[in-house]
């Protein structure tokens, strides 16, 4: 009876085991977009942190950002992706990002915010949106540092996999110790943070250029080139392997208050093409001259002028083109809209006369639904669904006094609630007082919702099949025991 009763036990925790399993994977294959709203008598504060892609290092007015004459650069992602924002719902934003800042040095200037002695800490902790881009020269700096001796083979890729995971643990204490903690000490802040894309996913020796003016010169150093390529792409593939790591740091970052951005992702998917018009890197820009072959020490292998050469035309940071494209993926995961009435009310003739409605909406995925409801005493009624941003009901519609929201959904999924407009309207007609004041009509469970509708559904399951394979798994025993006996 005792080893009857341990089976039965392990039959239990593996059946759990595997309902926690589907419940797991289910919770997370529910997809949850980020939104947010901000009402129109909000002066948004917006800060931008973090290296140089979040400065806006190349662009043009980058000089004025330096010298402090300009508060950020126009064509930076932060400015293109916030912008609007800041037009519709008023605003200022500010950028604190530092061309070569890794993250310890970020963690060290916010840890005055931390420890509550900076001067501006009241600013701080009123800003609305925080966006983040930090991670890209923990590793770079380790590359470049070490790119010379690795092609030439002076350093195995076993002791560069060391300095790269260093570089990565520094990384992960500074992330989660450190910025997020001090970026999410006010709680109504959102932080929207992006992972690091690979600069140099198409980047090889063999586009350079020879022209030493010599063919048998051309040849050496294409032979030559070739071979440095081979080494150059096992180590890109090395360390985008801790760049992975990471970005994985970055995602799990991810919680109510912190929107993440998967630029990685995004940027994998692109196109040789598309890549060279979002990325500065381009090694077909290089021409080795005579004077740069004179220079190289064949002798003791030494390609210092050349490596010099070589990274002035592997600059690792997005064209114009490349920081609209970052704008946008951050648009598609953050939204926000606002709903105006555009009639006035006093001036109404007639109760079949139409109300005109606006929505402002900035951001999204796709084609957006929006679902109108008034609410008089908690009493709640749908008046009208739309795609259209400029829609209008009739008057009649919203007899009574209370207040109109919008509901706004992607792809079934409900993004967020808007603004409530305060209203009265009293009606012209009478005969139209017969209309109920709620209505069978009622908005889509929210995300939330839904999730725990998913989670008592996989709990039922899990508790019937349970049950099934504990039967089965019971006669199966007793026929076993009586055919021994």
């Amino acid at each position: 009876m005792k080893k009857a009763s341990i089976f039965y036990m392990f039959v239990f925790l593996f059946l759990v085991c595997c309902v926690n399993m589907q419940i797991s994977n289910s919770l997370n294959a529910t997809k949850i977009f980020a939104s947010a709203f901000f009402s129109s008598s909000d002066n948004l504060k917006i800060r931008a942190y973090g290296d140089s892609i979040s400065a806006g290092y190349g662009l043009a007015g980058y000089d004025n950002y330096v010298n402090k004459t300009s508060a950020i650069v126009e064509d930076s992602y932060p400015n293109v992706f916030l912008k609007e924002y800041v037009n519709i719902f008023g605003g200022e934003i500010k950028s604190y990002a530092v061309t070569g800042y890794n993250s310890s040095q970020l963690a060290e200037d916010l840890k005055k915010y931390q420890n509550e002695t900076a001067t501006d800490l009241e600013d701080f902790l009123s800003t609305d949106i925080f966006t983040l881009c930090i991670g890209a020269n923990n590793i770079l700096k380790v590359a470049s540092e070490n790119l010379e001796n690795y092609l030439k083979g002076t350093i195995s890729d076993d002791e560069y996999r060391i300095l790269l995971n260093q570089a990565c643990v520094q990384f992960e204490l500074d992330y989660s110790n450190n910025i997020i903690p001090v970026l999410t000490k006010n709680s109504n802040a959102t932080v929207i943070a992006m992972t690091i894309y690979n600069p140099y996913k198409y980047v090889t020796f063999n586009d350079i250029v020879v022209n030493t003016q010599n063919a048998n010169n051309d040849l050496i150093l294409k032979s030559i080139l070739s071979g440095l390529d081979k080494s150059f792409k096992k180590m890109l593939q090395t360390t985008m392997e801790y760049l992975q790591k990471i970005n994985n740091v970055i995602k799990q970052s991810k919680s109510k208050n912190i929107i993440v951005v998967d630029v990685n992702q995004n940027f994998e998917k692109l196109t040789q093409e598309e890549y060279k018009n979002y990325i500065n890197a381009d090694l077909s820009k290089m021409t080795i001259t005579k004077e740069v072959f004179d220079a190289i020490d064949f002798t003791n292998f030494d390609f210092s002028s050349l490596i010099k050469k070589l990274i002035l035309c592997v600059d690792p940071h997005p064209t114009m083109a490349g920081h609209h494209y970052i704008a946008n993926l951050h648009k598609q995961e953050f939204c926000a809209f606002k709903l105006s009435l555009k009639t006035n009310l006093n001036e109404i003739q007639s109760d079949q006369d139409n109300i005109e409605f606006l929505i402002d909406s900035i951001g999204g995925k796709g084609n957006s639904l929006f679902k109108l409801y008034k609410n008089i005493n908690n009493n709640v009624t749908f008046l009208k669904e739309t795609t259209q941003k400029n829609f209008s009901v009739q008057a009649h519609k919203l007899a009574g006094a209370g207040n109109l929201y919008v509901e706004i959904y992607e792809n079934t999924f409900m993004m967020g609630k808007s603004n409530e407009i305060n209203y009265s309207y009293n009606l012209k007609d009478e005969s139209f007082n017969s209309e109920p004041v709620t209505s069978n009509n009622t908005p889509l469970p929210s995300n939330q919702n839904a999730n725990y509708v998913v989670l008592a559904c996989i709990i039922c399951i899990g508790i019937i099949a349970f049950v099934v394979v504990f039967f089965i798994v019971l006669k199966l025993y007793k026929k076993y025991n009586n055919n021994k006996t």
